[in-house]
């Protein structure tokens, strides 16, 4: 299956990001063992992990700034996480991450909810199909895999 951006489930390069504001580190752990899981159910290849442990208001995460970098380097083409929130609350700061994504022809992937539906109610997703019309780009995220990524 070819999604618009050009990317099938075979060619994705997937770099797991966990983000919890919670002080207990055992909520990064199990968020980051639900994303490895769900990658090893798929056989999805993860070619790398990182984790932050701050609110996400801010695009200075370190985490985050790795997952950017394995993009920008080409060795990964798509973000795996949750859900849209794992990259930020924050309408700007999510959809700063996300016109990165679709700028290096990458997608964002969530295995715990419908990264579209997520997308629309956060008004995000028609600013993202108006951004990748008038650039020529493909839109930031996967709509195939078989976990939640059902609807993803």
């Amino acid at each position: 299956m070819k999604q618009q951006n050009g990317t099938n489930k075979h060619d994705l390069k997937l770099w797991a990001y966990a983000r919890s504001s919670s002080s207990r580190p055992s909520v990064l752990i199990q968020q980051m063992q639900g994303l490895l899981a769900d990658a090893e159910r798929n056989h999805w290849t993860v070619v790398g992990t990182s984790q932050d442990m701050s609110t996400g208001r801010t695009l200075a995460r370190m985490g985050l700034r790795e997952a950017q970098s394995a993009v920008r380097q080409g060795l990964a083409n798509g973000i795996l996480i949750e859900d849209v929130g794992r990259l930020s609350h924050e309408y700007s700061t999510a959809l700063r991450v996300l016109e990165f994504l679709q700028d290096h022809g990458a997608v964002l992937l969530c295995t715990q909810s419908d990264v579209r539906y997520e997308l629309h109610i956060k008004d995000l997703s028609q600013i993202l199909h108006q951004r990748a019309a008038r650039k020529r780009l493909g839109l930031p995220w996967w709509t195939g895999g078989e976990s939640f990524a059902k609807g993803c």
